[in-house]
């Protein structure tokens, strides 16, 4: 169903993310924005909160704003905690005999390590009696030289399930060219074992590379049981308040999604809460007229970053996790373990680490006194004073300060004779480098400088951190958007339909003669696009289509990805495309990297079919000309962790801030929900869009 498909008051993005669950609420008038704690054991109880919270602001109570609600758009950890914990339903494999071994294999990955005794086999994702090999063989033309043989199937099957396999995969080698074997397994899965959930591999990545391609349809499977339980939970939960509205699910490469889809394909899930982040800023830049941006979102477990030159964001296609590479396509987020609840630790020499274990919403930070003991990120920013104790979550909850101080001393200032004020300018020191590390990833070592960027700095806790951060790379700029501590749910509730479609097409570019199948298979994708967007009541008429092939030349192993052009392909392509592919080759890999002289394949077919939605109006105001200095509402100490000392800091209310205002470092402003720390030698203005601006003077 389409997310203009049901008239109501209100429409909601939520990002459960692994401590807690952020929401923004579109109304007649304004965003509201709410923040509470996820609740791992059922995500609906914590969704709900954070709609109370949400609805009591505007003076409604949750079955009031739910029974109107038009829209409601789910970003989640779900798919992300199943595959990386490895945690899901037990899968069970059908593949082609001989072939028993790919999982164990794991596409022959080594790690960077030089000693031989750490190269050890990455863990298996599926259990050596739940893959079974099937007698069936498809030659790499699409010829079915073995045929498939019903009874065996079924009695593999039966072996699975006797062995507590809940979800089949169904891999058999060269099924993208000839999927004729698969879909009889379906056709039987579904006809004599009904309620078994199954993936066909060429049905969720139909591409070369039978690794990635087997490893897409199993952690399909093992995501399933997880995001079904979600999808119940939530629909039953939220229909008892009244809710009868379109519900979707933001994807990890950037886009919404149905219920119904999803449900048949949970992988594209993955990193969604992340990806709504970056689209959220894509979004907020453009209006700002700025082309070039860093990304920074900093959450309760992690800290995710990403990059978009020229407004562009980077995906990475055959996605990895761990040593698995899969097929799925999702936005390029470098990931590492600096959140709020990262737990600081010493390592075997004594150094102080942090990250990337987390203590999460449940016990949480020391400080939450919920249980934690570990001291965390969150709970050195509490004892600098860069939080408020008793404004934590708009005063919902209140910080136990004792608690962070005993936490921060028992484990890192007593063992290293500091005092508890200097470790926790450390652990706060070592979160900005981990930051700062992953910003680098992202642009120096691919060929940017973050000179030439602006760095959109959001999540809860990132308004702390995002000078300090800026200031090692040389950011000279940075843009905290308004409700920045939900901006990945702000991000999931603006975004667009998205659905992306690959296929390998393997076209011989000095054989002009391939292009009529190359055509009829693009031609295949674009009918399937336009098929799934009817389904979700969209029309097609105003669906967008972006064409893109990946290249190589003949006898390389990884394409290139280069835009194509709107039309169906004709003999005349061929050489055009051969001829100026060296030049893309060398853009990307420096010059004379080219294999010049050699054939050029194009190897696969990438379309993705956008539906562009109607976005929510946030707050907008002429700047005050000659605003008069704030008032503070206080003077707080705090222990400034750049400088290593104390100082009495001017702490400005957000609502006192209007568009025009500027005020200079060291200050804090408190947004409620999240708290922005001007540092010595930074400058804050806010402008016409509510937005933060931080710059460091020269």
């Amino acid at each position: 169903m389409a997310l203009d498909s049901v008239e109501g008051e209100y429409a909601i993005g939520v990002d459960v993310g692994g401590t807690h669950t952020d929401l923004i609420m579109a109304t007649p008038k304004e965003l509201v924005r709410s923040k509470a704690f996820t609740t791992h054991g059922n995500y609906s109880e914590g969704i709900l909160r954070a709609i109370g919270l949400a609805a009591a602001q505007i003076d409604r109570t949750t079955e009031d704003v739910l029974s109107r609600c038009s829209a409601f758009v789910n970003g989640s950890t779900i798919v992300t905690n199943a595959i990386t914990e490895l945690r899901g339903a037990k899968v069970g494999v059908l593949i082609t005999r001989g072939f028993r071994d790919t999982f164990r294999l794991a596409g022959g990955a080594r790690t960077q390590d030089y000693d031989d005794h750490l190269q050890v086999p990455p863990p298996e994702v599926v259990e050596r009696d739940c893959v079974v090999e099937i007698t069936e063989r498809v030659e790499s033309a699409g010829r079915i030289i073995v045929p498939l043989d019903d009874e065996e199937v079924r009695a593999g099957i039966r072996t699975l399930k006797a062995n507590g396999a809940e979800a089949i995969a169904v891999c058999f080698l060269w099924s993208f060219q000839n999927p004729a074997n698969e879909l009889r397994v379906g056709q039987i899965l579904r006809e004599e074992f009904p309620g078994t959930f199954f993936t066909l591999s060429h049905a969720t990545h139909p591409v070369i590379g039978e690794f990635p391609r087997f490893m897409t349809a199993v952690f399909n499977c093992l995501s399933h049981r997880a995001t079904t339980r979600y999808i119940d939970g939530l629909k039953a939960e939220l229909g008892k308040a009244g809710f009868k509205g379109a519900m979707t699910f933001f994807q990890g490469i950037g886009g919404s999604i149905g219920i119904d889809a999803v449900e048949e394909t949970p992988i594209t899930l993955m990193q969604s809460g992340p990806a709504g982040g970056v689209m959220g800023a894509r979004q907020i830049a453009e209006k700002l007229g700025i082309r070039n941006v860093l990304v920074g979102d900093m959450g309760g477990t992690s800290f995710d970053t990403a990059v978009l030159a020229n407004l562009t964001p980077t995906v990475a296609r055959e996605a990895s996790f761990g040593a698995y590479r899969t097929g799925i396509n999702i936005l390029d987020i470098v990931s590492v373990g600096a959140g709020g609840g990262s737990i600081a630790w010493l390592d075997g020499r004594g150094v102080p680490q942090v990250g990337p274990h987390s203590a999460g919403s449940e016990p949480g930070p020391a400080c939450y006194a919920r249980g934690g003991t570990r001291p965390t990120v969150t709970d050195a920013n509490v004892i600098l004073g860069l939080i408020d104790p008793n404004n934590y979550l708009k005063g919902a909850h209140r910080l136990d300060v004792e608690a962070a101080r005993k936490a921060v001393e028992t484990h890192i200032g007593a063992p290293l004779g500091w005092s508890v004020e200097r470790a926790a300018a450390a652990i706060y020191d070592l979160a900005v480098i981990e930051m700062a590390n992953a910003l680098r990833m992202v642009s120096v070592e691919r060929g940017y400088h973050p000179r030439d960027f602006t760095f959109f700095s959001y999540g809860g806790g990132l308004g702390l951190f995002a000078v300090e951060i800026c200031r090692r790379l040389g950011c000279p700029t940075i843009v905290v958007p308004d409700n920045c501590s939900a901006f990945s749910a702000y991000g999931v509730l603006t975004a667009d339909y998205v659905r992306q479609y690959n296929r390998t097409v393997n076209w011989m570019l000095d054989d002009p003669s391939q292009v009529d199948q190359v055509n009829a298979a693009l031609e295949d994708m674009l009918a399937q696009a336009r098929l799934d967007a009817q389904s979700e009541n969209i029309d097609i008429a105003a669906l967008e289509i972006e064409r893109a092939g990946e290249f190589r030349f003949l006898g390389q192993v990884h394409e290139v990805s280069q835009p194509l052009s709107d039309r169906p392909f004709t003999e005349e392509d061929a050489p055009a495309l051969a001829a100026a592919f060296p030049d893309v080759y060398e853009r990307s890999y420096g010059e004379g990297t080219a294999w010049k002289g050699s054939s050029v394949v194009l190897v696969n077919l990438s379309i993705k079919a956008v539906f562009r939605r109607e976005k929510p109006a946030g707050r907008e105001q002429e700047p005050v000309q000659s605003a008069a200095s704030p008032e503070p509402v206080s003077i707080r100490r705090i222990y400034q962790p750049f400088l290593r000392e104390a100082a009495d800091v001017p702490v400005y209310a957000e609502a006192a801030l209007p568009p025009g205002t500027e005020i200079a470092g060291p200050c804090i402003v408190d947004v409620g929900d999240t708290t922005i720390y001007v540092p010595s030698g930074a400058v804050c203005s806010r402008d016409r869009h509510f937005n933060f601006n931080l710059s460091l003077s020269a």
